[in-house]
């Protein structure tokens, strides 16, 4: 009989659930926004919830028996309750007979974790962190990454049946199994950090405001973790920390500028940084504090050559690069096309776009919302790469590319329900899917990154 990660109940009952909101960010770091008590310091803190339960908040639900058939966005299996409600429960395999413990009740679903295991599925693992089911940044690390790849890519297929209203036959063609990595740890080179008064380094627990000191974190990259030892104990005067790296540098950007405790320097550690580089397939990069770029050097890389590929293969002449950030697909593009046009309305990615891009005399910037810029632009392209944050992309932004003459759109998408939703206005205005291929940019969490093919017909 197997007990996963387990909380204590007072501290479990009543956690709401919004969809997306993890400690765990893919546009970001590890936030201390969501997180979990530790099983020897229950929370206190007033219970909450919504509806009904908000009038029952100190009666706790029974416990129920559940077959997990499915799984769901949000790296949670899917069991039926006996009235037929939908139960998300965390911390469950598809396949796994297990009690759940209900944490919040809806209309038309429940949510609950998983408390006992009474038949464990064959891909049932024991996670290596000693912080896992406490800190909220991973989700399916007692999940074998071999299995974690093939849920992922189910995933998938099912937001585009249920979101984008595709044929089951049709979403299981389109999408490619997951691309995931040879060594699924250690990968994350940004990481942000809460710090105490008292100096002490970790993350908010997940599901309350209580602090967590952390001293090692398996999905963050040995230099983050070294620069976690060397700064454990050590601060004083700021409430975070962040900690972002070079791969193949080896740069570092450290931020705030580190103040330290009496007697308890390191000099040797540098701090206060307002960038840093990195290189993805040769090309280098300057990345400043508040601009965004990949949290997994490694499989970035995957990805910016599996957009390249799909850009060349229809020899284009013209690219526009939306939602273009610090110029990550331009740098690289521009030595392939003839012209590239980048839109970023950020105007920290516009500042290292502006060195990154700088000695391409062939990339024109525009500066400025998509939605706003993109509509009859000129010249006009031939390929539309579209990287936007999770929300996905505005209607008036497909339609745009619908009305341009662009013969292929090369989506990247880090939210499958998003894609899924845009994906069927694409489709409905002429377009068909090539193909679909998830790349695992986040293991052992969640999080879905996709690259999607569009041609239009």
């Amino acid at each position: 009989m197997v007990r996963p990660p387990l909380p204590p109940l007072a501290a479990r009952r009543h956690r709401p659930y919004h969809r997306g909101m993890t400690s765990l960010d893919a546009r970001g770091s590890l936030s201390p926004e969501v997180v979990w008590p530790t099983p020897s310091r229950p929370d206190p803190a007033p219970v909450r919830s919504t509806g009904k339960r908000a009038r029952e908040a100190n009666r706790p639900l029974p416990p129920i028996e559940l077959e997990l058939t499915g799984f769901a966005a949000g790296g949670r299996a899917v069991g039926h309750a006996e009235d037929g409600r939908v139960v998300f429960v965390e911390y469950g395999i598809p396949g796994e007979r297990v009690v759940a413990e209900i944490t919040d009740e809806h209309p038309g679903y429940l949510e609950a974790t998983a408390v006992q295991v009474l038949r464990a599925s064959e891909h049932r693992v024991e996670a290596p962190c000693r912080y896992f089911g406490k800190c909220g940044g991973c989700q399916v690390q007692h999940i074998a990454y071999d299995e974690q790849l093939r849920l992922k890519a189910e995933v998938v297929r099912d937001q585009l049946q249920r979101i984008g209203k595709f044929e089951a036959d049709e979403a299981r063609d389109l999408v490619l199994p997951m691309l995931g990595m040879d060594d699924p740890w250690h990968y994350r080179n940004h990481v942000r950090f809460t710090v105490r008064r008292d100096g002490e380094i970790g993350f908010m627990q997940r599901g309350t405001h209580r602090f967590m000191r952390i001293d090692e974190c398996l999905i963050a990259s040995d230099r983050v973790n070294e620069i976690l030892d060397a700064t454990q104990d050590r601060t004083m005067q700021t409430r975070q920390l962040s900690v972002r790296v070079g791969e193949h540098t080896d740069e570092l950007m450290v931020q705030p500028k580190v103040q330290w405790r009496t007697g308890r320097a390191h000099g040797k550690l540098e701090s206060g940084q307002s960038s840093y580089h990195e290189s993805l397939l040769g090309t280098s990069y300057r990345i400043s504090g508040p601009a965004f770029f990949q949290v997994n050097t490694r499989q970035a890389e995957r990805l910016v050559a599996l957009v390249l590929d799909h850009v060349r293969e229809v020899s284009p002449r013209v690219v526009i690069d939306a939602y273009a950030g610090v110029g990550t697909f331009a740098a690289q593009l521009a030595a392939e096309v003839e012209h590239v046009v980048t839109i970023e309305e950020s105007a920290a990615a516009g500042v290292d776009a502006l060195e990154n891009l700088g000695a391409f005399t062939n990339v024109t910037r525009v500066m400025g919302k998509v939605e706003d810029t993109l509509p009859g632009m000129t010249p006009a392209p031939d390929v539309v790469v579209i990287d936007p944050p999770r929300a996905g992309i505005y209607a008036s932004v497909v339609q745009a590319i619908l009305d341009s003459a662009a013969k292929r759109v090369v989506y990247v998408s880090c939210d499958p329900g998003t894609l899924a939703r845009d994906l069927r206005l694409f489709v409905d205005g002429g377009f068909t899917i090539g193909s679909i291929q998830p790349v695992d940019m986040f293991p052992h969490t969640q999080h879905i990154e996709c690259v999607t093919v569009l041609d239009r017909e």
